[in-house]
């Protein structure tokens, strides 16, 4: 359930809005420094913005995220949770405040719901159930709010297109809750085009739409053409990001780039030293699934199989995609090299993580007629 749960981790960051207001260059500069993982340089910038422009909508959000991505490259778990509950609680009041002093302005309303939202964020971290359902449905309502509202604000249509796109391939209750509770279309296609929508048209969340779009062309939905063309964008905006340039390596294996593929890896493995202890435990395991990746395509077998046993044995990030998939490789070798038995063992665990990834519908596929290149 992990990685279901964990986009909605990504809709309450992202709600950020298409009107201009003193302080939002600054406010950029913070932005883009986090996502190159200068989390330190982030935070001191938005601490001034804050003090500078207060009546930002943007800056108080975006300071609790910069703080939540640093702590999460730094701290132990429990601390994590303990540092986004606290300046979620320390936030929620300004906005609550700006909006009684700007009623008409329907920004900070949308920025209100985001950070109510994340703390079913929070309560989700602490598998506090009932608080996550809870939480969620708060800040949701909002957002969707002033989405119906003020059709005009672009990103707010990236939160309404992921909670549509994944529920839309989701089982019956899911779509119920969807549809019933939020009054959304649970539909992959109406998602997607909300998503996209936000990727070409958002003044902010075409960071985090191009990066969905990506994950679910490459491992939901492939289209790995697709998957290029946004990772491209991400990878040549914020070079130092890993998981940006994970998503770019793994989309120029899927279109056989070889060469591009092959510098891509190195680049990998040379920022792997750049990161934290934190985020190396989280990423060893994406990096050497992808040159398990470059190895297969290249029929160097054992390589792959070496590299693959690495990623499996040393999995440590959120998100089980990447697991996922390392599972389903590890049984196409086996099958390609006769061993049916094994195959068949890692189809099964890769099936058991339920992740709704194109993956399962592969293993399952493979289980009755074995695979062959």
């Amino acid at each position: 359930m992990k990685s279901k749960f964990s986009y909605f981790s990504l809709l309450y960051l992202v709600c950020l809005l298409n009107a201009q207001y003193s302080g939002d260059e600054v406010i950029w500069k913070a932005v883009r420094s986090f996502y190159n993982y200068d989390t330190g340089k982030a935070i001191s910038i938005l601490n001034n913005a804050r003090i500078d422009y207060p009546e930002n909508p943007t800056v108080h959000l975006t300071w609790v995220a910069a703080r939540w991505l640093h702590s999460q490259a730094h701290d132990p778990l429990d601390v994590t949770w303990h540092t986004l509950n606290k300046d979620i609680d320390l936030v929620i009041p300004i906005y609550n405040e700006l909006i009684d002093k700007f009623p008409e302005d329907p920004n900070y309303e949308l920025y209100l719901g985001s950070t109510i939202g994340l703390k079913a964020r929070v309560s989700l971290g602490r598998k506090e159930w009932l608080n996550t359902l809870l939480w969620g449905y708060r800040g949701f309502k909002i957002i969707l709010n002033v989405a119906e509202n003020n059709p005009e604000i672009v990103d707010a249509q990236l939160p309404l297109g992921i909670v549509e796109y994944y529920s839309g391939m989701s089982n019956s209750l899911v779509r119920w809750a969807a549809s019933g509770m939020f009054g959304l279309n649970p539909s992959t296609v109406s998602g997607e085009k909300k998503i996209l929508k936000a990727a070409e048209k958002g003044q902010w969340s075409w960071i985090e739409a191009k990066g969905t779009l990506a994950f679910m062309h490459l491992w939901i939905n492939p289209k790995p053409k697709f998957a290029l063309l946004f990772s491209h964008d991400l990878v040549s905006n914020f070079p130092k990001r890993y998981y940006y340039r994970v998503l770019y390596t793994e989309s120029l294996l899927n279109n056989s780039l070889m060469t591009d593929a092959y510098q891509s890896l190195q680049m990998l493995d040379s920022m792997f030293s750049d990161l934290t202890d934190i985020h190396k435990d989280w990423y060893l395991a994406y990096r050497k699934y992808e040159w398990a990746l470059y190895h297969y395509l290249n029929n160097d077998y054992p390589l792959a199989l070496s590299s693959l046993d690495i990623a499996i044995n040393n999995y440590g990030a959120e998100l089980d995609i990447i697991l996922g998939n390392a599972m389903l490789l590890k049984g196409k070798i086996h099958d390609l090299l006769g061993e049916r038995s094994f195959a068949i063992e890692y189809y099964r665990k890769c099936i058991q993580l339920d992740n709704y990834s194109y993956a399962i519908k592969e293993a399952e596929q493979y289980i009755k007629k074995s695979f062959r290149k």
